[in-house]
C-alpha cells in the first residue's frame, strides 16, 4: 500500500502537547498517566495509530510520534479502535458490549450498536473490523461474532456466528502471553468472512449469500489471529503460542505446514508485494521475519515484558507492541530501522500520596510500572522507583516514611523492599512473610520508629533503625487488607478479611508491645437510627435489616484515622457483586463507639478509598464503578454532620485510593484505569 498522508480535521494541533489537560472530567485540573492500554491499531495508510485504553482511545501521529486526540472519554473502557479503509470513521468496541462509530471529521460518535449480552452479563467486544468497502462492521468477543450493515442504520445483524463450546481457560495456559480471543477477518473482496467456530476450527462464510464455504480444522491450540492474503486465496492463522499456518481456502488444505517460532506469540502482516511477515514476540525483544524465506529481517529490544497488545500496520512496515509496564514501542522499517518508546501509559494506580509539602505526588502501580514520583505543578515524571534497570515485580502497596526519605513496597515474592528515595538505593529487604498473597498492607508510624506489615494470616511490627522484626501480631489470624496509625504513633488499627468466610474484623493495637487493645464493633444494625446518614430510603432499608443477607461476606476494607486522632473511619462492603452492603463507618477512638454510619446512595459500591482532609472537617470516599454509570464517584462528606457536600464523577472504573495535599486544596485519586486525577476541592471544602 502506498504510504500516502491523510489528514483528519478533528485532531488537535501538533503543537498542543499538554495531554494532562485533555478531556478532563468536571472538577479535575490534571491527569497523570494516559491510561491502561488495551489495544493498538494502525490506520490503513500508516500515518496514524490508535491506542485503546480504559479512559478512552488516543490517536497518534506516526510521523511526529505525538498524540493528536483523545476520544471516547465520556465512558472509556475501550478495548479496540479501528480505522475504516477510507479513514472517515473509527469503530470502537468496549467492555460494556457496545460497538461505536466515530466521525473523524468532527470527533463525534454517530452510531452506537448494542453487541449483546450473555447470562454472565455484558460481553466485551474484543475485535472490530470494517469490510474493505466500509459498508459492513464485524465484531467479536467471547462466544460469537456478528456482522452489521451499519451504514443502513439497522442494528439488526446481517450475520451472526456462534462459537461451539468456547472456553476462556484455553487462552490462559501457563507460559502463554496476552492474546485476544476469537479473531475475525474480511477478505479483500469483502464478501468472505473468517471467524472461529470451534476451538479447533475456522469457518469461512460468504456473507452475500449467507453460506459457509470452507471449514479449516485441525488447529492444535485456539486461534488468536486470522489474515487473508492480498489475493484472497489464502488465509493465514496464528495459534495461541507462536505457531502459524496458511490455508488454501478453495481446497481447504494447508499450503504451509504449521511453523512454530521461538517467542511466546506472533503477529502477522502481508506486505504490498504479498509477502507474509511475522513478528516473533519474546519477553524482552521482537524479531521481524520474512515467513516465506525464513529470513530474519530485524530485531529490537524492549525494557519490559511484551505480553500486551501488538499489531503490524497493514503493509507490514510498522509494528507496535505494548509492554506490561504500559510502554508502547513502535518499530518502523527504515534505513536503518527505528524504534520509538511511548512511556505515558501506566498500569493500575493503586495508591497515591503527597510529599514535599504537596509539590510532589507518588503513585503506586502494579508490576513494572513501579512507583512514580510526579511534579504536581508540571505533571511530569520526576523519578521512578525501583529504577527501570531493576527487575523486581512489584505489587500494590506503598508506605512513605514521615521523613519522606524512605519508601516501602511489597513485591511478587512476598518480600518487602525499602528504598532510599533520593539515592535510589535498596536499604532493606524484609523476608519474614511466607504466605502467598496478591498484596500486603504497609504503614510507617508517624514517629518513623516502626513499620507495620500485614499479609495473608500474618502481620509484623518492624524496628526501622535495625530493620529487624520487633513483634508478630499473634492474635491477627485473618488476612490484613489495610493498616493506619494514630497521629501520636502509639496505636494503629488493622482491617482484615477471612479468606474462607469473607467476614472481616477491625482491631486496635499497641505498637510498643504488639498487643491487641480491642476489636472495633461491627454491629449489623445500629439501635439508634439517628446515627445513620444518607438517603432516607437507604436508612430505612438498612435499619430494617436490609444488609443482613450479606453479613457473612461484609468486611471493612480500608481504615484511616482523622488528623487529630479522635476518629477512625472505615469503608465497609462486600466482594459479592450483588451485595448491597456499602457503608462508611466512624468510630470514637477513645470509647470505640460507633458514632455514625454513612450510607452512600444506590449505585455506590465498595467505598474503600478513604481520606480525611488535613483540617479534619471533611472525609472523602472513592468507590468502585457500578453497572449503569459512566464514571465511578468520589464523594465529599462533612464529618460533623455526615452531610454529602459534593460528588466528582471521576474515573472510568474503580477508584483505588484518594489523598489530600497538605494544604487541603488539592485531591488526588488513583484508579484501575491507570491514571491519577488531580481535583480542585477549594470550592467545596474550607481548609
Amino acid at each position: 500500500m502506498e504510504n500516502r498522508r491523510t489528514t483528519i480535521p478533528a485532531l488537535r494541533p501538533i503543537e498542543d502537547t499538554d495531554v494532562t489537560t485533555w478531556e478532563l472530567p468536571d472538577g479535575a485540573i490534571g491527569r497523570l498517566g494516559q491510561g491502561l492500554p488495551l489495544d493498538v491499531e494502525f490506520s490503513p495508510d500508516g500515518s496514524y495509530f490508535t491506542i485503546a485504553t480504559k479512559i478512552g482511545f488516543w490517536i497518534y501521529d506516526t510521523a511526529a510520534m505525538a498524540p493528536r486526540a483523545l476520544w471516547g472519554t465520556e465512558r472509556g473502557m475501550v478495548n479496540v479502535a479501528t480505522f475504516s479503509h477510507d479513514m472517515r470513521w473509527i469503530a470502537t468496541g468496549d467492555q460494556d458490549s457496545f460497538v461505536k462509530v466515530w466521525d473523524t471529521q468532527n470527533g463525534q460518535c454517530i452510531t452506537k450498536i448494542d453487541w449483546g449480552s450473555t447470562r454472565q452479563g455484558r460481553n466485551s467486544v474484543l475485535h472490530v473490523h470494517f469490510s474493505p468497502d466500509d459498508q459492513y462492521i464485524a465484531a467479536s468477543g467471547f462466544g460469537h461474532s456478528t456482522v452489521y450493515a451499519w451504514r443502513s442504520g439497522n442494528e439488526t445483524p446481517l450475520a451472526s456466528f456462534a462459537v461451539e463450546n468456547p472456553k476462556f481457560d484455553d487462552y490462559r495456559k501457563r507460559g502463554v502471553d496476552y492474546d485476544r480471543h476469537f479473531p475475525i477477518a474480511f477478505s479483500p473482496s469483502g464478501n468472505l468472512f473468517a471467524f472461529v467456530s470451534a476451538p479447533d476450527t475456522v469457518t469461512i462464510s460468504d456473507i452475500n449469500i449467507g453460506k459457509d464455504i470452507a471449514k479449516l480444522t485441525g488447529h492444535t491450540a485456539p486461534v488468536h489471529t486470522l489474515l487473508f492474503s492480498p489475493c484472497g486465496q489464502y488465509l493465514a492463522g496464528a495459534n495461541v503460542g507462536a505457531t502459524i499456518q496458511i490455508w488454501d481456502i478453495q481446497n481447504e488444505s494447508l499450503v504451509m505446514m504449521p511453523t512454530t517460532y521461538e517467542g511466546n506469540r506472533v503477529r502477522l502482516a502481508y506486505t504490498t508485494e504479498g509477502v507474509l511477515r511475522v513478528a516473533d514476540i519474546h519477553r524482552n525483544k521482537v524479531v521481524i521475519w520474512d515467513a516465506s524465506k525464513r529470513e530474519k529481517l530485524d530485531v529490537f529490544e524492549t525494557h519490559s515484558s511484551n505480553d500486551r497488545p501488538a499489531r503490524f500496520s497493514s503493509d507490514g512496515k510498522q509494528f507496535a507492541v505494548c509492554s506490561r509496564r504500559g510502554d508502547v514501542h513502535v518499530w518502523k522499517e527504515e534505513a536503518p530501522s527505528t524504534v520509538v518508546s511511548l512511556s505515558g501509559f501506566k498500569s493500575v494506580a493503586y495508591a497515591v500520596a503527597f510529599l514535599q509539602e504537596g509539590r510532589t505526588l507518588v503513585s503506586s502501580h502494579w508490576g513494572r510500572s513501579n512507583k512514580i514520583f510526579w511534579d504536581v505543578t508540571s505533571r511530569e515524571t520526576l523519578q521512578v522507583l525501583p529504577p527501570l534497570t531493576e527487575r523486581t515485580s512489584l505489587r500494590r502497596s506503598i508506605a512513605l516514611s514521615p521523613c519522606e526519605e524512605m519508601l516501602a513496597v511489597d513485591t511478587s515474592n512476598q518480600n518487602i523492599e525499602v528504598w532510599h528515595i533520593t539515592s535510589e538505593t535498596l536499604i532493606a529487604e524484609l523476608t519474614e512473610h511466607k504466605n502467598k498473597t496478591y498484596r500486603m498492607a504497609l504503614a510507617f508510624s508517624p514517629t518513623g520508629k516502626y513499620l507495620v506489615s500485614g499479609g495473608k494470616n500474618e502481620a509484623y511490627v518492624w524496628d526501622v533503625e535495625l530493620w529487624e522484626k520487633r513483634y508478630a501480631l499473634t492474635e491477627q489470624t485473618d488476612s490484613v487488607v489495610d493498616i493506619a496509625f494514630h497521629p501520636d504513633g502509639k496505636l494503629f488499627v488493622t482491617s482484615s478479611r477471612n479468606g474462607s468466610t469473607l467476614e472481616g474484623t477491625v482491631r486496635l493495637w499497641n505498637v510498643e508491645t504488639g498487643e491487641q487493645v480491642a476489636p472495633l464493633p461491627l454491629q449489623d444494625v445500629l439501635e439508634d437510627a439517628t446515627r445513620y446518614r444518607g438517603e432516607p430510603e437507604e436508612i430505612e432499608r438498612v435499619s430494617n435489616g436490609g444488609n443482613l443477607q450479606w453479613k457473612r461476606y461484609q468486611h471493612i476494607e480500608s481504615v484511616v484515622f482523622s488528623p487529630c486522632g479522635t476518629l477512625i473511619a472505615g469503608g465497609l462492603g462486600t466482594w459479592i457483586s450483588g451485595g448491597l452492603t456499602n457503608e462508611i463507618r466512624l468510630w470514637d477512638t477513645e470509647t470505640l463507639e460507633t458514632l455514625m454510619i454513612i450510607l452512600p446512595s444506590q449505585g455506590t459500591i465498595r467505598p474503600w478509598a478513604l481520606t480525611f482532609s488535613p483540617c479534619g472537617q471533611y472525609l472523602v470516599s472513592g468507590a468502585w464503578w457500578c453497572p449503569g454509570l459512566d464514571k465511578a464517584p468520589i464523594r465529599i462528606w462533612e464529618v460533623a454532620t455526615g452531610e454529602h457536600i459534593h460528588t466528582f464523577w471521576a474515573h472510568a472504573t474503580d477508584v483505588q485510593d484518594v489523598a489530600f495535599s497538605p494544604d487541603g486544596t488539592l485531591l488526588a485519586s488513583g484508579s484501575f484505569d491507570g491514571t491519577v486525577l488531580l481535583w480542585d476541592v477549594k470550592p467545596f471544602v474550607n481548609p
